[in-house]
């Protein structure tokens, strides 16, 4: 956008409201209401109560402190009517003055049968809470309420978003990690903590690793599914607030202790410890509250991973797949987190100063032992991975915010930042090269489990192959200033609503650097005799480990095998369970042996008069993904609320956004002279600098025809960014120019319209009922592409802007290399789906059955879209070619296919029960498969296997605030699976984590 027009858009924005201010004089010539609401049992604060002049469209609902405010009261007595979902409705009589505030509190007490009293219990007061926050929400949104959290908290936060309807997970180690909203992938949306957005955590895309975040310092969750203008526009799927607690009145002090069991490595030393304290000082009005977290988990699994080429039935013409690799993995993985928050809250004469900082760290090591065998190339390989790093997200940021009744503003100043450092993940792998398998016996009919009876085990004649130490280090920091304000008007009793406006700038920088060193091809050049690498190797390891190594016995033994065989390194080491006893774990190598070789191979010592490292570094791993960027991004909005009588609310406006990136990279050639690294040939530095800006109309209707339904439908636009892998500049082609990997520096952001309709209804034997739909189309969705290209190429289609993005130059393109890269799909993605969602409790029934508590969701997703896909063919005779040529001809095709990460159904179902201190809750997961590769040909497609899973918590209350309680995860053992093709015969990936269970202490004062 150019800057003039931008001028004009806030100039706009600017005498629109000064010309509503000076024409709603009545406004100031009303009185106003304000106070809280609460639970007169607990004296805990309602979230989401409704507070309503009777007789006008006036009204109010509670924020997260139980707060309410209502504004343009015409002067005199009025009914004021409180009520909150599953509570008694109070009624009040209030005189109202001109230009005078009220204050009155209000509180509530539960639904009870006549002549009975009934104490809220932990899982309805959790269900209560959601209910209502959700019932009085401005938009569509699911919720996770701050009791649910308290009462039964689950081990992050993905676990406990896991549970809401269209909200499906992704795992690693049996823990859930990120999270999908309606089908969509994680990195398409937003995270945020109290409404600052979480930077991303990995190096490629945008996506939140929200196992980071323990649920022991959240004060709830809110997934909106329905944006509006005054939300960050970048979330196709939704947006996940974690929100933070705030100090309440007096001292509090809250611990869980607790430890745990996972029985795939037979461990007993899980645990999590956590405190939580806060109290409020000079008279209330400054309240702190600080958390802290640490826990420790097993996260081991055993890992299968399989890949397909494809093959056509001669007889039938169908194409087929065959096995052509297997990866049969152990992963010995430890998790450990770390974190903490502090947050202040200051109280003023109308409204607060808050500041909050929030930091968790996550801290992991494992040894990985694989058994990878290449059928197609009859090759055996072993490799062991010993790898670890932290990564780590810190949220800081300070606001204020004051209502005047006539006016309210906030703002707020906000830093995060994200980390991630590897700094030393070492691998090694031997290799036993032909006649490894009995390749014949291999057929589409052949199941992996068959295999290994096909392998020619030789331990001498498997030899080292390389060694390698890789480095990540990943930056990301965000700085934001965001500023909002909001003004209310009454035009009559049934009139009524606000006008609101802000703008919001946003500055990121990220880094992103790998290195790979070490050295390949270490199987080679030993057939006659030692090679140099060897030789030296051999030589510092008995110099400096004698006790280990013999340079005469071992050089020997590499002279008779022609490669420094595995049987010299070999451990004790096995398992008969392995992948629940289908498949073997095979040769496991010592991994103390292991490094000290790795030791001789980055050696500089002076051996026999060289001094000269084996090492190396490798071009493609040291520079193929690194990059550095600044991003900008500047947003304006305008948008208003009219209440139109009680029974009909209209929201609507318009968000601009502008954003101005500038990345770097490198183009670079692989030079490779004998099989050795060497550095990198036509190194050159790029920088590319784009722009791009958007309008965003919204507008939301919501009509409550009776006290008892809400409905809200709603049409908003919103994008995505690209992934940062997916743009930043970096184009690289191997050492034979056979292949090329190239980022697009001109593909665009995303757009997606989106529409909602949801209806809810709550009765109070019956609970809250929801159906919700939903209806996507996306356009300019980016996605891997390969083809071929070559001088003098000629195109069936005319959008061909990509290439020139590509940074590829032209004599690279004269052996016709394969390009791997990233597009813009021209054809949209639709998604449309419904969510149905039954919450409800059986309070009214008699004796212990009262104690119930049902939570089930249901939802249906179908998505497609028209992928381009690309193929090379030859053409005519180029005229006057010798010899003579055909034009060669890149030509695209489509293929209908869902989207990826999209499960077709998704049902939740939790059941608890509360009796006096005592509380169960037994939960059942299920979502079928999801496409997570698509192909030229649904044949070919990666997906997921459905997944169902079983978790069970119980707790007990003591005296004196004491809790006891244990988890059981994963009670039915569930691997997760993935396959390729269209049968369940062709496992692409298995990972076996198995059942764990924590038990545990708990104390709140």
């Amino acid at each position: 956008m150019k800057t003039s027009t931008l001028s004009n858009f806030c100039s706009k924005l600017i005498i629109l409201v000064l010309l509503f201010l000076s024409f709603n004089e009545t406004l100031f010539a009303a009185g106003g209401l304000r106070g809280r609401v609460f639970d007169k049992t607990t004296n805990e604060p309602l979230i989401g109560a409704n507070v309503i002049v009777q007789g006008t469209s006036l009204g109010s609902a509670t924020d997260l402190e139980g707060r309410y405010s209502i504004v343009g009261i015409p002067a005199g007595k009025h009914t004021i009517v409180v009520s909150y979902i599953g509570y008694r409705q109070e009624s009040t009589e209030i005189e109202i003055l001109d230009n005078r505030t009220v204050q009155q509190d209000f509180y509530l007490e539960f639904i009870t049968l006549e002549g009975e009293t009934i104490v809220i219990t932990a899982q309805v007061e959790g269900q209560v809470q959601a209910i209502n926050q959700q019932f009085s929400s401005n938009t569509i949104a699911n919720v996770v309420s701050k009791s649910r959290i308290k009462e039964l908290p689950d081990v992050n936060a993905a676990e406990s978003i896991g549970r809401l309807p269209g909200v499906s997970i992704q795992r690693y180690g049996g823990e859930a990690t990120k999270v999908e909203i309606r089908g969509l992938s994680p990195k398409y949306n937003a995270v945020t903590v109290n409404g600052v957005r979480l930077p991303a955590t990995g190096g490629n895309d945008r996506s939140v690793d929200l196992s980071l975040i323990s649920s022991n310092i959240l004060d709830g969750i809110e997934v909106k599914k329905a944006n509006l203008p005054d939300m960050d526009a970048d979330a196709l799927g939704g947006t996940v607030d974690l929100k933070l607690r705030e100090a309440p009145e007096g001292f509090h002090l809250n611990t869980n202790i607790q430890g745990g069991y996972n029985k795939l490595q037979n461990y007993y030393g899980n645990y999590n410890l956590s405190a939580n304290l806060s109290n409020r000082f000079l008279n209330n009005k400054l309240g702190v509250i600080a958390s802290f977290n640490t826990d420790n988990y097993d996260r081991s699994a055993d890992k299968f991973q399989g890949e397909y080429l494809r093959t056509t039935d001669v007889t039938t013409g169908e194409t087929q797949v065959y096995i052509s690799q297997l990866r049969l993995r152990e992963e010995n993985v430890k998790r450990q987190r770390t974190g903490g928050s502090l947050l202040l809250d200051y109280k003023l004469s109308n409204g607060k100063i808050t500041a909050n900082s929030f930091y968790n760290k996550l801290t992991w090591d494992g040894l990985y032992r694989i058994n990878r065998m290449l059928l197609s190339e009859n090759r055996h390989f072993y490799d062991l991975e010993d790898r670890g790093g932290t990564t780590s997200i810190f949220t800081g940021a300070v606001g204020m915010e004051q209502d005047f009744n006539w006016i309210k503003y906030d703002f707020s100043v906000s830093h995060t930042s994200s980390r991630n450092d590897n700094p030393s993940d070492r691998t090694w792998t031997f290799v036993q090269e032909n006649a490894s398998f009995e390749t014949g016996k291999i057929t589409p009919d052949t199941h992996p489990t068959e295999v290994p009876s096909f392998v020619t085990l030789d331990t001498n004649a498997t030899g080292l192959e390389s060694a390698y130490i890789y480095g990540t280090k990943l930056n990301e920091d965000e700085t934001a200033f965001q500023l909002n304000l909001q003004m209310p008007f009454t035009l009559s009793k049934d009139i009524n609503g606000y006008i609101k406006a802000g703008t919001k700038f946003k500055w990121l920088k990220r880094l992103y650097d790998q290195e790979q060193n070490g050295r390949g091809s270490l199987q080679y050049g030993a057939g006659t005799g030692l090679s140099r690498e060897l030789r030296r190797i051999l030589l510092y390891l008995a110099q400096k480990y004698p006790e280990q190594f013999n340079f005469q016995s071992d050089s020997i033994l590499v002279r008779e095998n022609a490669v420094l065989p595995i049987s010299r390194f070999l451990s004790d080491y096995n398992r008969d369970d392995f992948l629940n006893g289908d498949y073997p774990l095979g040769f496991v190598v010592d991994n103390d042996l292991m490094n000290k070789v790795m030791e001789a191979i980055f050696a500089k010592d002076k051996i026999e008069g060289d001094t000269a490292a084996i090492a190396r570094r490798y071009s493609i791993g040291s520079l193929g993904n690194d990059y550095d960027g600044k991003e900008s991004i500047q947003a304006a909005y305008f948008m208003g609320e009219l209440n139109l009588t009680k029974y009909l609310t209209l929201i609507g406006g318009m968000r601009w956004e502008k954003e101005h990136t500038v990345y770097n990279g490198q183009r670079f050639r692989q030079v490779t002279p004998n099989n050795v690294e060497a550095a990198p040939a036509d190194f050159e530095g790029l920088e590319i600098e784009r722009d791009n800006e958007f309008f965003l109309p919204m507008i939301h209707l919501i009509v409550k025809p009776v006290d008892w339904m809400k409905i809200r439908l709603a049409r908003t636009e919103t994008l995505t960014r690209p992934d940062f892998i997916q743009y930043a500049p970096i184009t690289w082609v191997n050492s034979y120019q056979s292949y090329i990997k190239a980022a697009n520096s001109k593909i665009k952001p995303s757009h997606s319209t989106n529409y909602d309709l949801s209806v809810s209804v709550y009765e109070n034997y019956v609970g809250l009922f929801s159906v919700t739909g939903f209806y996507k189309k996306i356009d300019d969705l980016a996605f891997y592409a390969s083809y071929i290209l070559q001088p003098g190429l000629a195109y069936t289609f005319e959008d061909t802007a990509f290439v020139s993005g590509l940074n590829i130059p032209n004599s690279w393109l004269k052996s016709a290399p394969q390009i791997d890269t990233y597009i813009n799909n021209p054809e949209p993605a639709y998604y449309k789906g419904v969510e149905l969602e039954w919450q409800t409790n059986f309070w009214y029934l008699p004796s212990i059955l009262k104690g119930v508590v049902l939570n089930v969701n249901y939802t249906y997703i179908h998505s497609e879209i028209k992928k381009q896909l690309f193929y090379n063919k030859l053409g005519d005779l180029i005229p006057g070619t010798r010899p003579p040529r055909r034009q060669p001809i890149l030509v695209d095709s489509f293929r209908v296919a869902r989207m990826p990460d999209q499960p077709k159904h998704i049902v939740n179902v939790t059941l608890g029960y509360d009796y006096k201190g005592f509380s169960a809750r037994l939960s059942y997961l299920y979502q079928t498969d999801k496409v997570t590769y698509i192909s030229s040909e649904s044949a070919l497609d990666n997906f997921t296997g459905p997944y169902s899973r079983w978790d069970f918590t119980v707790q007990q209350k003591l005296d004196n605030g004491i809790q006891v309680f244990a988890n059981f995860t994963n009670l039915n053992n569930r691997p997760d699976e993935s396959f390729r093709g269209s049968s369940l015969r062709n496992p692409t990936y298995i990972e076996y984590y198995g059942f764990s269970m924590d038990v545990g202490i708990r104390y709140n004062l």
